[in-house]
């Protein structure tokens, strides 16, 4: 039911009324407005099969109508009787606008409602993405911020001159022969003479007081990063089913938290081990244990020789 055809019965309604109250005798012209309205309607293409076999059924109410005020008998009809003929035919379309405009009015409030529904899909499936649009602009910050670390880590390397790596190889060298002279002198079953503990000594605790600095700021690092990474796998977001693109993302995530906290592992490895190590020359050397600080010296100067030999390959 179109609002235009609503309103073409309306008018044709106001009109049919309009003549049969102000000019009651004039009967003829009221039906001929009756019918030329529902003629109108008839032929309105954007009538339903019902609308049109309810229009025909007023159409030939009125015809009948105008047949009885046109012959003989009709026309011996008081103006009374012929002003209520004419009546009860404008009221049959009367009821027929109501009965359409009900309909009508229907039809617009269900479009609406059909509408607003939609409407309502479609925020819900907006703010999914949104929510998607966040995880993905995530996924590429880490990664940004990734690269930016590698970067970062890159260029304080090569911020050290060759000298001062030089420099530091050579120091850490003459530890390493001091230490083993300590584990000679100790294995000989004599006292090390202080001025030759205390430098090992000195050097042991500044490398210890380092490393343990290096490896709380890394922790702090990873820490964070993971906590962040955390926050969002384990956020709960409105999902229609396993499929949903928020459960694969959230699942990238939980890969990504995996293969970080592994690199994160690996990459703290070396400083662990060189911590533990620089506990045990400490130990031996308090406790004059020469077997165990020949034996922690001998594994110290094998991987300062690797790596000086990488160091050598990577300048060269």
């Amino acid at each position: 039911m179109s609002l235009r055809t609503v309103l073409k019965l309306t008018c044709g309604v106001a009109a049919c009324s309009a003549a049969a109250v102000y000019d009651p005798p004039d009967a003829g012209v009221a039906l001929d407005a009756v019918e030329k309205a529902l003629g109108d309607l008839v032929a309105s293409p954007t009538l339903t099969k019902l609308q049109k076999g309810q229009a025909k059924k007023v159409v030939d109410d009125v015809e009948k109508v105008a047949d009885e005020l046109a012959s003989p008998a009709g026309k011996k009809l008081s103006k009374e009787a012929r002003a209520a003929k004419v009546a009860a035919s404008i009221g049959e379309l009367q009821n027929l606008q109501s009965e359409w405009s009900k309909a009508s009015e229907k039809m617009i409030a269900d479009h609406k409602a059909k509408m607003d529904t939609e409407l309502v899909a479609k925020e819900a499936e907006l703010a999914k993405d949104q929510k998607l649009l966040k995880v993905l602009n995530l996924q590429k910050a880490l990664a940004e911020k990734k690269l930016s670390l590698e970067k970062l880590i890159q260029k304080k390397q090569n911020q050290a001159s060759e000298k001062q790596a030089k420099d530091e190889a050579a120091k850490k060298e003459a530890i390493i022969a001091d230490m083993l002279d300590l584990s000679k002198t100790l294995e000989a079953k004599k006292k090390p003479a202080e001025d030759k503990v205390k430098p090992v000594i000195a050097y042991l605790n500044g490398r210890v007081k380092d490393v343990d600095a290096s490896l709380a700021t890394m922790e702090a690092s990873n820490k964070a990063a993971e906590a962040k990474m955390k926050g969002l796998t384990t956020e709960k977001m409105e999902v229609q089913d396993q499929k949903d693109p928020l459960v694969k993302a959230q699942a990238v995530l939980k890969m990504l938290m995996k293969k970080q906290h592994r690199q994160f592992e690996k990459a703290k490895l070396p400083l662990t081990n060189e911590l533990k190590e620089l506990h045990q020359a400490i130990n031996a050397i308090d406790k004059g244990d020469a077997a165990a600080l020949a034996a922690v010296t001998t594994k110290m100067q094998g991987e300062q020789k690797t790596q000086e030999a990488k160091s050598h390959k990577f300048l060269y």
